[in-house]
């Protein structure tokens, strides 16, 4: 029987051994870089800060973007316009990779004793317009700002994982905001890798679809019953 390509590779089974923190951070770190691989080889990154990798404790990692500083709460606040929160965050630079339109990516994960327990994904672009890259190389030749002058409505999406705070049906363990909006939380189904979150984005925002091998957490299903009543997001494992 011949395995399909994008076949996933971690498999939910309750007599799998369970990782140590040292091997599920690896296999992160792994899956991120295989993606950015890929990114680059397409010609889809403009600029990448480099990846952190922090132990907080016996068994207690930290994932994130090389530089990180408090700058990066800027995005949190719901009263300034887009222009500033990516203007903020391209000078200081506050991304994991910065796409070739200058879309932000961010990245950011918690481990401990061998689990996920927390993470933060990104995606924040200051216009919704889909410029091609020979149209971005041109402006560029020609010493104009396409990237201030084509200011629309922009696009803000992310991605939240953190159990230790869930209230159901109002903060599910899981879950996706809108345009920086408090009060939207709509469920997913689980924690997501960064591939599987650079997937997403590349497909439905740019039509790009990325080939790296699906890479998946060994978790149990987060969503509540509940929660599964609600319009959200889910996939076959």
């Amino acid at each position: 029987m011949q395995i399909p390509r994008n076949c996933c590779n971690s498999f939910r089974n309750p007599k799998m051994s369970k990782k140590t923190s040292e091997q599920l951070v690896k296999e992160i770190i792994k899956d991120i870089h295989k993606t950015i691989d890929e990114l680059r080889q397409k010609e889809l990154i403009r600029d990448e800060c480099g990846l952190s990798e922090k132990s907080t404790g016996p068994q207690s990692y930290e994932i994130s973007f090389s530089g990180k500083s408090g700058v990066n709460s800027v995005m949190l606040d719901k009263h300034v316009s887009a222009s500033y929160v990516m203007n903020t965050l391209l000078l200081d630079r506050q991304y994991t990779i910065l796409l070739y339109d200058k879309g932000i990516i961010q990245a950011e994960f918690r481990v401990d004793d061998g689990e996920v327990i927390k993470e933060r994904l990104i995606f924040l672009k200051k216009h919704n317009r889909v410029w091609n890259k020979e149209e971005i190389a041109m402006a560029d030749a020609e010493d104009e700002d396409w990237f201030a002058d084509e200011e629309s409505v922009p696009i803000f999406l992310r991605v939240d994982y953190d159990p230790s705070c869930h209230v159901e049906c109002d903060h599910p363990a899981s879950h996706m905001t809108l345009s920086n909006a408090g009060s939207c939380r709509i469920p997913i189904q689980d924690a997501l890798t960064f591939s599987e979150f650079m997937r997403f984005i590349l497909l439905h925002f740019y039509g790009v679809k990325l080939e790296v091998p699906i890479y998946r957490l060994e978790k149990e299903n987060t969503i509540s019953y509940l929660e599964r009543k609600m319009i959200h997001l889910g996939w076959n494992s």
